[in-house]
């Protein structure tokens, strides 16, 4: 074994190949663990490729003891994530992961929802001496907001904002760190390429064999299940991206480094990243408001629905039923003296 352990953590919003790409790392002889979420139709038929123990134990509770939900626009602050509420939490993640690479020297993991627990991976990551290696999904965020809209119901806008509240604090949190963008289209193109890129890149020693990699590239991973494709011209053109024009110029660069145009030290990357930054800081505000919105919104959906399955609410049916009627009858009363009003 070696004497320096390796971790690999799987960066990217839902709907984008984060499981696809986890997957990957596992033809690449990375340990990702026998207790995975299992897939579903619905979602991922061909399975998440998640730590159970990372996204329920770890990740969950300590959104829970933050009182944060996750699944939303709005970031967490890293004084947030250092807080002292998150102790328990640490010493629960920390046993894990020595745990984890009790018989292995390349461990890796992937939750969307780890984006906005970064700091506090970072902290334990350092206490353990662990060397950190990031891979980044990318795919055209049009796309993403189609395939997140399908399984949720999501209006486009708010899928386009998702993908960019992981995507910019993804990048910004891993400066300096080893890491690599993976394109989940350039992956099914060329998946051979996608991991010899991903192999080179986050330096990983020969762990498995060429049936493995056969295997990921020609039966795993199958284009049938990539139902929502979008290019560039599509992204532009949508409606939605009016409202998160910001999108088109993040997917634009990192696209430049999925390709290996561009690296992350070269100036045409950093010079744009500083606008991008400045404009999200911006903007940052509206989004935590409409953030705020929406939640609020779901609560009263879910207080409405409560209130229609009661017994009383069902009982109360026949008394509604005449109020409603009563209510159309002076409605049209109402129209009918409106109208003799305006014309006499």
């Amino acid at each position: 074994m070696a004497d320096q352990k390796n971790i690999f953590v799987v960066l990217g919003v839902a709907r984008s190949g984060t499981s696809a790409i986890a997957r990957g790392l596992k033809a690449l002889g990375i340990e990702l663990g026998d207790k995975v979420v299992p897939g579903n139709e619905k979602w991922n038929a061909k399975g998440f490729w998640e730590d159970t123990d990372i996204v329920y134990n770890i990740n969950g509770k300590a959104f829970a003891d933050l009182d944060f939900a996750p699944y939303g626009i709005q970031m967490l602050t890293s004084t947030e994530q250092l807080s002292a509420k998150l102790d328990s939490v640490k010493l629960t993640a920390i046993e894990l992961l020595n745990h984890r690479f009790e018989s292995t020297d390349y461990w890796g993991f992937k939750d969307p929802s780890t984006v906005k627990l970064l700091s506090f991976w970072q902290t334990i990551f350092n206490d353990l001496r662990i060397k950190e290696h990031y891979i980044i999904a990318l795919r055209n965020p049009l796309a993403v907001a189609h395939s997140y809209n399908k399984v949720t119901g999501s209006e486009i806008e708010i899928g386009l904002l998702l993908w960019l509240m992981h995507l910019i604090p993804a990048i910004e949190e891993t400066i300096g760190k080893n890491r690599v963008i993976v394109s989940y289209d350039l992956l099914l193109q060329n998946p051979e390429l996608q991991l010899s890129r991903m192999k080179s890149i986050l330096n990983i020693p020969n762990l498995t064999d060429a049936d493995e990699l056969h295997q990921y590239a020609h039966e795993f991973l199958d284009k049938k299940l990539h139902r929502f494709e979008s290019t560039d011209a599509d992204l532009r053109a949508h409606p939605a991206t009016a409202i998160v024009p910001l999108c088109v110029r993040v997917y634009d660069l990192l696209m430049k480094i999925a390709r290996d145009e561009i690296g992350f030290d070269h100036l045409v990357f950093q010079k744009e990243w500083i606008e991008i930054k400045s404009e999200l800081e911006r903007i940052y505000p509206v989004y935590c408001y409409i953030d705020r919105l929406l939640k609020e919104n779901n609560q009263l959906k879910r207080t409405l629905r409560d209130i229609h399955k009661s017994v009383l609410w069902k009982m109360l049916y026949p008394f509604r039923a005449i109020d409603q009627t009563l209510r159309k009858q002076r409605q049209k009363s109402r129209a009918k003296k409106r109208l003799m009003k305006a014309y006499g």
